[in-house]
């Protein structure tokens, strides 16, 4: 059978980036938190030294301290991420096409007929590999998997970490997967192993074993089946998936944990969503603010709105929303903003009843936007963001899992025509 997709996953990318920019950290313990002012935070990211001594994403500080007090603690910079990781996809697109960026560390293209003999698709491998060291740096590595489908070839990835090259064909399943635990793979969360311990399922090799209709079962929908192919080996189309929310959250640094420094932190969050909003060419029709007060008491609330991109009215109905909040509660240590409901250009109809001021607001909004492209996110922004814009710490820009962001739209720092 044909080896069609190549996967690649980058080692404890954040660690290994911070070990190539900086000398003194290679072969040191190093943990990626998001600020050096707390150890009531949890690292981010741990590099392999770290990850040897049991220290590993969502281990808090004071406990990695208190299991490696040589650790070597780095905040995270995200702007410093995302411009490496620009420079790793350029470098493997002049080699092979990427089919999709999955996130800042996961990637995977599909190889072409005459790549797809094992022989030839491992020397694509090493290709891409002797091309990151050359161009990206030796302490920046990547496990590649390949494989007859995506999704055993993202497993592939993680058997043989770090810097490992694994190869599964049809004739090699299950029996390649049996050093993977179950919880190794995408979509088995911590519910779904209970299900599937309660069904007898406790290993790779009796999932590989169980038939289609016992993990629709499982499931509970035609899932099931998907998941039963993908295993096999069979390569099946992806769902297509919509864009469902744009938003953003930031841990309060201290000089921000009041009521005024967790308003505007919302304020500053919204703006940025905002014109994320519009770059992007969507619309919302739901804003949900949610705050953490102290480190218990959790608040939200939501409110729905005709369809809009605009910063201003959905800065009011922000406040609107903050005026509900608990008087009494703690300070506030963490916020979020959250646009939902969202429609893309071309399926929003504008309103019938658009006047010349709605057409100068959105004229006004298009001068700000392309003022902060040019100058940077901080250059331009609303009074009630005022006291989080002045803060370094308020909202930086952050990653998700399945969101790389815009360097020239979210970061504060100005990258419009320069090379990272």
């Amino acid at each position: 059978m044909a080896l069609r997709y190549l996967f690649i996953d980058f080692d404890s990318f954040y660690a290994s980036v911070e070990q190539e920019l900086n000398p003194l950290l290679r072969g040191q313990p190093v943990a990626i938190v998001p600020t050096l002012k707390s150890d009531k935070t949890c690292c981010i990211a741990a590099s392999y030294e770290a990850k040897a001594h049991g220290i590993k994403t969502g281990t808090s500080v004071s406990e990695a301290r208190s299991i490696l007090p040589n650790i070597h603690l780095i905040q995270s910079n995200s702007d410093k991420y995302v411009a490496i990781h620009k420079n790793i996809v350029k470098t493997i697109h002049d080699i092979m096409f990427v089919d999709q960026v999955l996130s800042i560390d996961e990637m995977y293209g599909r190889l072409p007929p005459k790549w797809q003999p094992p022989q030839v698709a491992s020397l694509k491998a090493k290709e891409i590999k002797s091309a990151l060291k050359k161009q990206i740096g030796r302490n920046i590595t990547a496990s590649i998997g390949i494989a007859p489908n995506r999704f055993i070839a993202k497993l592939a990835s993680k058997i043989d970490k770090p810097n490992g090259l694994v190869l599964i064909d049809h004739e090699n399943l299950p029996q390649a997967l049996d050093t993977l635990e179950l919880s190794d793979i995408t979509g088995i969360g911590s519910q779904m192993l209970i299900r599937l311990r309660n069904s007898g399922i406790t290993d790779i090799k009796s999932l590989c074993l169980a038939d289609r209709s016992k993990l629709q079962r499982i499931w509970g929908s035609i899932e099931g089946d998907r998941f039963w192919y993908s295993l096999h080996g069979i390569d099946i189309p992806e769902k297509p998936t919509n864009k469902r929310t744009i938003g953003h959250s930031h841990v309060l640094p201290p000089s921000l944990r009041s009521t005024s420094g967790a308003f505007s932190t919302l304020h500053r969050m919204l703006e940025k969503a905002c014109h994320r909003l519009r770059v992007t060419g969507y619309f919302t029709g739901h804003l949900v603010l949610q705050v953490k007060f102290g480190f218990e008491w959790r608040w939200n609330q939501e409110i729905k709105c005709g369809h809009t991109q605009d910063t201003r009215a959905l800065s009011r109905l922000l406040n609107l929303l903050w005026e509900s909040r608990p008087v009494m509660a703690p300070k506030p240590t963490k916020v979020a903003v959250t646009l939902t409901d969202l429609i893309h250009t071309r399926n929003y109809t504008p309103s019938l009843f658009e006047t010349e001021e709605d057409r100068r607001q959105s004229e006004l909004l298009r001068i700000m936007d392309d003022i902060k492209k040019n100058y940077g996110n901080r250059s331009l922004y609303y009074a009630n963001s005022m006291m989080a814009q002045k803060s370094t710490e308020s909202a930086p820009m952050r990653i998700a899992f399945n969101h790389i962001p815009d360097l020239n739209i979210e970061s504060d720092v100005t990258f419009n025509n320069q090379k990272p």
